[in-house]
């Protein structure tokens, strides 16, 4: 391959022997400078083929790292709630009306597959009156079993216990104490006077004691309330606001590096063999997680699709750039062959002219993608933790854009006639 005078790498005076001889790391080196000295001269098209590589490298970049960081985000959460919780809840798919959960049940449950802690809940719903402020949330008629179960932390005063028994106490969530406050209606401001503990709520038409407040948490998923907004009240006590409330579930804890499927086996098995069969459904915690970090992955892949789109937008770029020179570089491209290079040395110098281009809007993509991730990640409160996959597979896949929307031009450039190319401008 052979330079022109005014724009090659090489001397006018090299033949293809010579040429031949020059091989290895130093040619690779005249080809990659001649390709920047062909890309500045047309730079403004480049510049903009170099922005649209650099954009949909950003965007496969970026998707991919906000994608994994919602997925860390959201499976922290629930890790951080434990992996060993069970959710038994009556099967309300099986025809007719499901026969209901009983407190006992918990009792019978306790030392089944590893099974150490059982708590039984049971949910409503009603107005809540402290002073003038009025608000509806979620009722909880729980034991104190469930402070072990859901591992709660009091942010003040102490949880519910067996010996309260129908007493009129109430442990308030911690969301649910922040938002009652004392103006007479929802107060989110941190000023709000909420309740404390020894004050007064009135609850059903009852009065009854704050003896507790919980520390503010997240929901969740495996409990049918969110502890953080409810209202917690003993479970003997709540038939005196809620006379028709039965069970809505039972959570159980599992003894650590227990199995969990062995465990919900043995759960259905336990209601399976009574006298009266009831059909349950269980759920384990690790059974959820598993659910969703596979939806997560999916999202992600879609993340990505939709980033990859724009990569190809800026290959088409890359494409049209390479097409402009060839038109505008036959008499340099005639030239070349009448000296004796070679179809494959053109097709090659255009590829790394390809390569050079989408390279270039690789790495600039890169550093756009993994700064608008973070700064997503910041803004969002999440932790920040680039997958290992996004580096590999951004650079790679521009650069694979590059080369395949630039071979095109480079097969047109090297099939061009030396002499037609010589006779045109």
């Amino acid at each position: 391959m052979t330079g022109s005078p005014t724009t090659g790498s090489f001397p006018a005076g090299t033949d293809a022997a010579e040429l031949e001889e020059a091989s290895g790391p130093g040619l690779w080196r005249a080809l990659v400078a001649d390709a920047l000295g062909n890309l500045r001269a047309v730079r403004q098209r480049s510049l903009l083929a170099l922005l649209g590589i650099g954009i949909g490298t950003a965007a496969v970049i970026a998707m991919l790292g906000v994608g994994d960081a919602a997925k860390r985000q959201a499976l922290g959460q629930f890790r951080a709630m434990g992996t060993d919780l069970l959710a038994i809840q009556a099967d309300t798919a099986q025809a007719g009306r499901p026969a209901p959960l009983m407190p006992g049940d918990a009792s019978a449950l306790l030392g089944r597959s590893g099974l150490v802690a059982v708590a039984p809940i049971a949910v409503t719903g009603m107005e809540l009156a402290h002073g003038r402020a009025r608000a509806v949330a979620s009722v909880a008629g729980v034991t104190g079993d469930l402070a072990a179960v859901a591992r709660l932390r009091m942010a003040e005063g102490r949880f519910l216990s067996a010996f309260d028994g129908s007493q009129s106490f109430v442990v308030l969530g911690g969301g649910l104490a922040r938002k009652l406050g004392g103006d007479g209606g929802w107060n989110d401001g941190p000023d709000g006077a909420g309740p404390a503990v020894g004050d007064d709520l009135r609850l059903g038409g009852y009065r009854y004691t704050v003896i507790g407040i919980l520390e503010e948490m997240l929901p969740n998923p495996l409990l049918p309330v969110d502890l953080n907004g409810a209202a917690l009240v003993p479970l003997p006590g709540l038939r005196r606001i809620a006379a028709d409330t039965g069970l809505t579930a039972l959570v159980a804890r599992m003894a650590p590096d227990t199995d969990d499927t062995s465990a919900r086996h043995a759960v259905a098995a336990h209601f399976a063999d009574a006298p009266h069969p009831r059909p349950v459904v269980v759920q384990s915690a690790r059974q959820m997680i598993a659910a969703m970090a596979e939806q997560m992955q999916v999202y992600t892949l879609l993340l990505a699709a939709v980033g990859g789109i724009s990569l190809i937008v800026g290959g088409v770029g890359v494409m049209n750039v390479m097409l402009m020179s060839v038109v505008e570089r036959r008499r340099e491209i005639g030239i070349r062959l009448a000296l004796g290079a070679r179809p494959r040395d053109i097709l090659g110098m255009f590829l790394v002219e390809a390569s050079v281009l989408s390279l270039g809007g690789g790495i600039l993509g890169t550093a756009l993608g993994i700064a608008a991730a973070a700064v997503y990640a910041r803004s969002a409160g999440w932790p920040f933790a680039l997958p290992a996959a996004a580096l590999p597979l951004g650079l790679g896949m521009s650069v694979l854009v590059g080369l395949l929307f630039g071979i095109l031009p480079a097969l047109r450039a090297s099939r061009l006639d030396p002499i037609q190319a010589l006779r045109g401008e």
